[in-house]
């Protein structure tokens, strides 16, 4: 009864497998896209800052990398959905075989054609692209001279001896280590926290941005530029151990405030020489 009533309405009884199908196997490849487009985002990032800044100490912090991550997903499976939800002419077609209109056909005006749904295709991806290109090219530029902002094109400069006050905080274990510089016209600028991306000289100079930042506070101590550590006892516990701890350290300006046991005595305890004997006579 059922594949009679199929036949006579022109629906096809495999349309609900296809249709998972479609889904799974559109899913698994926007999947595919967003990994791709993540690896792409990584390699361009790399190659983008030591082509502009290799001649030079100095590090990007990536303002829009991790976000353009999720928009670029959201474009993608966006294309999966206007392919999986949005009729087309010839659905419309296939589903009004074998109806007359007293039994409700649907009018193929409201529905798209493939050429259409092509061009909703290739406007999404070149999205997904525009997104790409602005994530790469939207930056922080750290060098021992100072701190420069970038879109595309720099867009404001400024120099370390321009910063009228800086702070360093562990808000939270999350993020880690913060270091805030306040610029004279009250721009500020964190250097530590964000996707980085280092050049060449940078690496053979520098551990990590952490020991930048940890000779970068003498420079700011040198000229007298006031500074402000926050939440120092969660610092400690986050980075006490870690290899960047030396760095973290100093920076947060931690000191030992219980001496060793050895020490204590020897300041407490004044040595005391043995009584000089007597020479002893000679026998007669």
């Amino acid at each position: 009864m059922n594949r009679m009533l199929n036949d006579r309405f022109g629906k096809k009884p495999d349309k609900k497998k296809k249709g998972c199908l479609f889904l799974i196997v559109g899913s698994l490849l926007a999947l595919l896209a967003t990994g791709l487009y993540v690896l792409c985002v990584s390699l361009l990032t790399g190659v983008i800052i030591e082509a502009r800044h290799g001649g030079g100490v100095a590090y990007a912090l990536m303002d829009l990398v991790t976000p353009s991550y999720g928009v670029a997903m959201l474009l993608l499976y966006g294309i999966l959905a206007v392919w999986f939800f949005t009729p087309t002419e010839e659905d419309v077609k296939k589903q009004n075989r074998g109806l007359s209109p007293m039994l409700g056909q649907k009018d193929t005006n409201q529905a798209l054609s493939h050429k259409t749904l092509w061009l909703i295709t290739a406007g999404m991806l070149t999205a997904v692209v525009i997104t790409g290109a602005v994530a790469v090219n939207t930056y922080r530029l750290v060098t021992p001279h100072g701190v420069r902002s970038y879109f595309f094109v720099e867009t404001a400069s400024y120099e370390w001896k321009q910063v009228s006050s800086y702070t360093i905080d562990c808000e939270n274990e999350e993020d880690g280590l913060s270091v805030t510089f306040t610029m004279r016209d009250g721009k500020k600028y964190e250097i530590l926290q964000g996707v980085n991306s280092t050049t060449e000289a940078f690496d053979e100079a520098y551990t990590s941005v952490t020991h930048f930042a940890s000779d970068l506070d003498d420079e700011m101590m040198a000229l007298q530029v006031p500074r402000n550590v926050r939440h120092m006892e969660r610092a400690v516990k986050v980075y006490r151990g870690h290899k960047l701890w030396p760095y973290v350290e100093k920076l947060i300006g931690y000191v030992e405030l219980n001496p060793l046991p050895d020490e204590t005595v020897a300041e407490t305890e004044p040595a005391t020489s043995a009584p000089e004997s007597e020479p002893s006579e000679p026998n007669a």
